[in-house]
C-alpha cells in the first residue's frame, strides 16, 4: 500500500452560482412564417410547402411545440457580453457585479394535430435574441459561464378569419440556464457537493403614471355664478 501524501490541485474555483429561466414571448400571423412538411431547412422547398395550414390540420386541435436547431449544443447559446458594473446590495451589505447575459440562437416551431392523425408541420428557421441583467459574486479576475440545460416553448394555435385559413400564433420560449462565475485556483480543501443560491433579482426603477390634472379654470368669470333673486 502506498504511502499517503498531501496534494495541491488546480480547479476551478466558484465564486457564485444561479439559475434562471429566461421567458421570450413571440407572436405570427399568417404571412409571417412559413410551415413544411420537411424539418430539414435545407429541404423546406415550395414542393413540400403547406400554404393552408388550417385545412391541413382541421377539424382537430393543432400542439405547438420548439426545436433548438443553432447553435447545436445549448451550452453553446448563452453568453457574456458587455461590461461588468459594481452594485451595492444594501440587503446584504456588499457589492456584486451587473453582468449581462446574451441568448442567441435559431429554433424551429413543431405543430402536430391532436391525435397525431397527420404528419407533424415544421417552421422555417426563426431567429431570437435576448439579453438579460444579473447580479453576481463576479469580480476581476473570474470568467462568468452560462450554459442552458433546457431550451423548450408553451404555445397556442388558433385559425380565425372570414374563411378559416388565417391563423395566430401565440408562443413563449423557456431558456433554462446555470450561470456561474469562476476563477482557477490551487487548494488544499475539504468540501461538499453545493447547490445553486437563489436568485438575487436586479432592482428596476418603478415608473409611474403622473396624477391626471384638468387644466385651471377661471372662476371669476365662467362659469356664470347664478343671479340672485329679489324677495
Amino acid at each position: 500500500m502506498g504511502k499517503l501524501e498531501r496534494l495541491c490541485i488546480k480547479v476551478p474555483k466558484v465564486y457564485d452560482w444561479i439559475t434562471h429561466q429566461a421567458e421570450k414571448e413571440e407572436k405570427f400571423e399568417t404571412g409571417d412564417i412559413d410551415f413544411f412538411t420537411e424539418q430539414d431547412p435545407d429541404m423546406q422547398t415550395t414542393d413540400v410547402l403547406v400554404p393552408d395550414v388550417c385545412g391541413y390540420f382541421l377539424p382537430e386541435t393543432v400542439e405547438v411545440s420548439c426545436i433548438l436547431i443553432e447553435p447545436e449544443f445549448p451550452e453553446q447559446l448563452c453568453e457574456e457580453v458587455g461590461t461588468r458594473k459594481d452594485f451595492y446590495v444594501e440587503e446584504f451589505d456588499t457589492t456584486l457585479q451587473v453582468v449581462k447575459i446574451q441568448k442567441q440562437g435559431e429554433y424551429q416551431i413543431v405543430l402536430e394535430s391532436e391525435h397525431k392523425h397527420k404528419p407533424p408541420l415544421f417552421s422555417e428557421p426563426i431567429s431570437f435574441f435576448k439579453i438579460e441583467k444579473f447580479l453576481l459574486c463576479a469580480p476581476e479576475g473570474t470568467d462568468v459561464v452560462c450554459h442552458v440545460y433546457d431550451f423548450d416553448c408553451e404555445g397556442s394555435f388558433l385559425c380565425n378569419g372570414k374563411d378559416g385559413t388565417e391563423w395566430t400564433l401565440d408562443l413563449t420560449l423557456l431558456i433554462c440556464q446555470s450561470i456561474q462565475a469562476e476563477a482557477e485556483v490551487k487548494i488544499d480543501i475539504e468540501g461538499k457537493i453545493c447547490k445553486p443560491r437563489p436568485e438575487i433579482v436586479l432592482p428596476t426603477p418603478a415608473k409611474k403614471c403622473p396624477e391626471f390634472k384638468f387644466p385651471e379654470q377661471c372662476p371669476e368669470v365662467f362659469p356664470v355664478p347664478p343671479k340672485k333673486h329679489k324677495d
